[in-house]
């Protein structure tokens, strides 16, 4: 049965009804005409040679309404950068397309004098690569839409695309900002770090700090870690965008700061999304943790971008009984979730994986009480990589360095 809750801080558009893909693509056509849609995918390169590509290109080959497809990469050398754009125009040659070499020596360059404006230690990962390909279609006045998802979806459909696009680019909606989401259900339940870390923390939050405006909001979203989105180019262009595993959590607080109200939507893609399902990154037998590794790395840095957006919402530094508060109201709400996804499992005949979710939930009290105890040291700030505007100001040639890096690479 169709749902159609609406959260009160948070436009929610539903999968209500099957829809005639040519006719929703054409009428993406129409409204393209005066409001460009381009695509920006984030992608290491050895992504080309896993089979969820191959699949998404086909289909992305297909779209009729794109003006321009970014393939915005890093982890390659120049002979892998070759490669990447003798596979694209292979499976893509009808599409407009461009594949940045973030990690080459001219990109690199623009990307430190980046992170060195934004006060941050030099990284290349998803956030920086989003970030350079948004840049890179800003700087050659690329106006409309501009979507972005991962490169590793198994299952891809296209018309996963005019969802994510067509509430921003429709006239009668103008939204300037949709975010996806989506079940992560195969045999078992995925989507581990927003079941088990997001949605209970964000509820401990609330119960000990309050509940604010942001974190109400946050508890609305249907998935807040999902990569999926599209946004309106003018508003793309004010917003900061975090360079780590903090970036879908990060931009979420950013556009509910920025975007008019209700001016932002939530999204049903209308599919059950299969991504590539990384390890949780410690041992099962000791519940020793790898932090640099798997979901904890992921699970440390959505916990330190939530608290830094926490602390710039309530503008204060937290007592210390509160943040000793802060793994406990985790554990127990985390517990009762625990219950309800095992039941869950039970009623659609799913695996059940409870000893391991309650001992990843473990591990996930002691990092939230890890990063607690460092918040104490060292208030957590945002770290975003600068919104491009902003960068324009304070840098105004680096649109013209970027513009003669892209020829020199053309």
């Amino acid at each position: 049965m169709p749902d159609f809750h609406q959260p009160v801080l948070l436009p929610t558009l539903h999968h209500l009804a099957e829809t005639d893909l040519e006719e929703r693509e054409g009428l993406l056509c129409e409204f393209a005409k005066t409001k460009p849609i381009a695509l920006v995918i984030p992608a290491l390169f050895a992504e080309i040679e896993r089979k969820a590509l191959p699949r998404m290109l086909k289909e992305i080959s297909n779209v009729p309404y794109l003006s321009k497809v970014i393939f915005s990469m890093n982890d390659m050398d120049a002979k892998g950068h070759a490669k990447a754009r003798r596979y694209f125009d292979k499976h893509l040659s009808g599409i407009n397309h461009e594949v940045l070499w973030n990690d080459g020596p001219e990109l690199d360059t623009l990307h430190r004098t980046v992170s060195r404006f934004a006060g941050l230690k030099h990284e290349h990962g998803k956030g920086s690569n989003v970030w350079m390909g948004i840049a890179s279609l800003l700087v050659e006045g690329h106006s409309g839409v501009i979507a972005c998802h991962d490169s590793d979806i198994l299952n891809y459909d296209r018309s996963m695309l005019w969802r994510l696009c067509l509430p921003v680019a429709h006239p009668g909606m103008s939204y300037v900002f949709a975010k996806s989401y989506y079940g992560r259900v195969r045999e078992r339940m995925y989507g581990r770090v927003t079941r088990l870390l997001v949605f209970p923390l964000i509820q401990a939050l609330r119960e000990v700090f309050g509940s604010t405006p942001l974190l109400r909001f946050l508890a609305m979203t249907r998935y807040p870690l999902s990569g999926e989105f599209a946004a309106d180019t003018e508003f793309l262009s004010k917003l900061g965008i975090a360079a780590d595993w903090g970036l879908e959590i990060g931009m979420l607080c950013d556009v509910f700061r920025q975007a008019p109200s209700q001016r932002f939507c939530q999204v049903d893609l209308g599919s059950n999304f299969e991504h590539k399902h990384q390890h949780l990154g410690y041992d099962p037998e000791t519940g020793q943790t790898d932090a640099a590794s798997g979901l904890m790395k992921m699970g440390r840095e959505v916990i330190r971008a939530l608290m830094a957006h926490l602390w710039s919402d309530l503008g204060f530094s937290a007592e210390q009984r509160k943040l000793d508060r802060l793994s406990d109201a985790y554990t127990a709400t985390a517990k009762v979730l625990l219950t309800r996804y095992a039941h869950e499992a039970a009623f659609n005949g799913l695996e059940q994986t409870s000893a391991e979710e309650h001992q990843a939930v473990s591990v996930f009290a002691r990092l939230i009480k890890q990063v607690a105890h460092e918040c104490l040291k060292t208030p957590p700030t945002v770290a975003n990589l600068p919104a491009w505007e902003s960068l324009l100001e304070k840098v105004p040639d680096f649109a013209d360095s970027l513009r003669d890096v892209r020829r020199a690479r053309a």
